[in-house]
């Protein structure tokens, strides 16, 4: 079933905010790294916000996203090169970037 563009943004921000739940007391990448659930609690969310955004990005190629392919590209990473994907690298996109996709 197709869903529109707004319920794909609507999907993405509730990944956000699981993600900022699951982190809110999280101080480091070892923490995500010695916690196997949380780890694939933010790659879930993470997968999901990137299909999420190439199913809204399908219908619509102007949507004004900043880093729409580097989101997307998360998203394959995640799905087919999964042993690539490293808590510190989660960590850091957390704390750079989720910030600036909620807004």
């Amino acid at each position: 079933m197709k869903h529109s563009k707004e319920k794909y943004l609507e999907d993405i921000l509730l990944s956000i905010a699981e993600i900022e739940i699951y982190i809110a007391n999280i101080k480091s990448y070892s923490e995500i790294e010695e916690n196997m659930m949380l780890f694939d609690a933010l790659c879930r969310r993470f997968s999901i916000i990137g299909e999420a955004l190439y199913q809204a990005n399908k219908i619509d190629k102007e949507l004004r996203i900043t880093a729409k392919e580097k989101i997307m590209g998360l998203r394959h990473i995640i799905v087919h090169d999964y042993d690539l994907v490293r808590a510190a690298d989660l960590f850091i996109i957390i704390n750079k970037n989720v910030h600036t996709l909620k807004t």
